[in-house]
């Protein structure tokens, strides 16, 4: 089979490799069921490319080409972040810069724009030390408000109480399944409560509509009716993440 005539096969993950800035990053391509391509860089600085099934391999070349400094930009952006990562922590909407506790403390203390951590921490471990800390925080977070909301659904819902599981997942940041997981994604922790708030309480209406149907919408505004205004604002934080 010629170059020119390759795809991107039904439901598979291929990886390759370009050259962006004079050094070589790993592509990863993911065949979905969409229409259009779409780019992005993941957390580990990979490049993921999604792609309709089928997508020829000469197409996925040439758009990659096409947006080669559009690339360069937001790796430059990953590389600026992972340095800044030791420096400074997102949490719920706002920045803390870290700073090494003079008291003693078993997890991190939030005091104006400051994040104490603790004096046994060590610099080389702080970021896996905070993931760790963060998913705790987001275990209680997220809890409380499914909590909070729970009560306004579980009439005719179509599954029991929701169990919580907090993940790290790469295009969702949550999800609900028919047998009762609500999937939140701890970089939630991250924005503001009223865009976590927003995501729960989209999840909680899927306990009533397992789709996107004018009736899920109607649900969702009436017990939210706000929820277009910050759909619109985790929905820029995406588009300054991903082409």
């Amino acid at each position: 089979m010629s170059p020119q005539r390759q795809s991107v096969n039904h439901n598979k993950t291929t990886q390759t490799s370009m050259l962006i800035q004079g050094r070589e990053v790993q592509v990863i391509i993911r065949s979905m069921k969409r229409k259009s391509l779409r780019l992005g860089v993941t957390e580990k600085g990979e490049i993921e490319v999604k792609v309709p099934f089928y997508c020829p391999r000469y197409e996925v070349s040439g758009f990659l080409s096409k947006h080669t400094a559009w690339l360069e930009q937001r790796l430059t952006q990953f590389e600026l972040k992972q340095k800044t990562q030791l420096q400074q922590l997102q949490y719920l909407g706002k920045c803390y810069r870290f700073q090494r506790s003079e008291q003693k403390s078993r997890s991190p203390v939030l005091i104006d724009d400051v994040c104490y951590y603790p004096q046994s921490w060590h610099e080389e471990d702080l970021i896996s030390k905070i993931e760790l800390w963060q998913r705790g925080q987001a275990k209680v977070v997220f809890q409380e408000l499914i909590d909070q909301w729970w009560p306004h659904f579980y009439q005719g819902a179509l599954i029991g109480r929701p169990v919580l599981r907090v993940k790290k997942m790469r295009s969702r940041w949550g999800s609900l399944s028919s047998k009762g997981y609500i999937n939140l994604n701890m970089k939630l922790m991250e924005f503001d409560p009223a865009i976590i708030e927003m995501v729960v309480v989209h999840e909680l209406c899927h306990s009533h509509y397992f789709d996107h149907s004018a009736n899920f919408y109607r649900l969702m505004a009436e017990k939210l009716p706000n929820y277009k205004t910050i759909e619109a604002q985790l929905k820029l934080i995406e588009a300054d993440s991903a082409y």
